[in-house]
């Protein structure tokens, strides 16, 4: 679930851009667990007053982006719009987009590359194994940093201030029985994490489900996303599942970090 919170403006911010701030809130708190909500609800989640939201909301309604049905709230097809530039024009997607193609021609697995906003990764390129009913992360879709291998990956690359900013943007919540919801654990795994140059997950973002995930970086070395691939767990202990996965995670990683360097 996306909790965010009132935007942080300087004081004195014009309030057109304080406006633009509070109506980015409100579309990006949509997603596949509250496709459609109250106004009350939608402020909740934005870190909003209910009078703005509905301000917000209202203007959104006007500009065709989101969709009013009854007292609930909706995006519409149009807020599509939003993210196409993005997707289609950037160099780290493309990239992305065909080193996770790749990788699931080997390991007949879904695969991702996320990037860190605030405590949750975001996709931005994903695949699916045809006829498999599994299926991994969608491109967009949020999951919580803390709870995922490519979170682990992507704040163990952060400086020490900023990887502090992501802690607290994190809300450790429990998903499973073995999610890591403490803050001291949490700093602990992510030392083993840049130690080891790469990130595990057994069953703590979805029970039953296994991933592994290493670091792209840019010429300087700095961490710009994770590639990752999802597996069920499976008799073979997770030593074993990660090692057989390694090398061609970080083939893939240095394929996208050089599709996207600057000629």
């Amino acid at each position: 679930m996306t909790i965010t919170s009132e935007p942080d403006l300087r004081p004195g911010a014009e309030p057109s851009v304080r406006t633009l701030a509070r109506g980015l809130s409100v579309l990006s708190v949509f997603d596949d667990g509250a496709p459609s909500m109250r106004a009350a609800d939608v402020a909740a989640r934005a870190g909003l007053n209910r009078a703005a939201t509905a301000r917000v909301l209202r203007t959104l309604v006007h500009l065709g982006y989101v969709r009013c049905h009854g007292e609930k709230f909706a995006l519409t097809h149009q807020a599509l719009e939003l993210g196409h530039g993005y997707l289609s024009g950037s160099p780290l997607v493309l990239a992305s987009r065909q080193s996770v193609e790749w990788l699931t021609n080997e390991f007949d697995e879904p695969c991702t590359v996320g990037v860190l906003v605030g405590g949750d990764v975001i996709c931005i390129a994903a695949t699916r194994v045809p006829g498999m009913i599994r299926a991994g992360l969608t491109v967009g879709a949020r999951i919580p940093a803390h709870a995922s291998s490519m979170g682990k990956v992507l704040m163990a690359g952060l400086s020490e201030t900023d990887f502090g900013s992501a802690m607290d943007a994190s809300q450790f919540s429990r998903l499973t029985e073995q999610t890591i919801d403490s803050t001291e654990r949490f700093r602990l795994e992510i030392e083993q994490v840049r130690r080891q140059g790469y990130a595990v997950n057994d069953s703590e973002l979805q029970s039953g489900h296994r991933t592994v995930s290493v670091p792209v970086k840019d010429k300087a070395g700095a961490v710009v996303a994770a590639v990752g691939v999802n597996m069920l767990a499976s008799p073979d202990t997770l030593h074993t599942a990660t090692e057989a996965h390694l090398p061609l995670l970080r083939r893939a990683a240095e394929r996208i970090a050089e599709g996207c360097a600057p000629e």
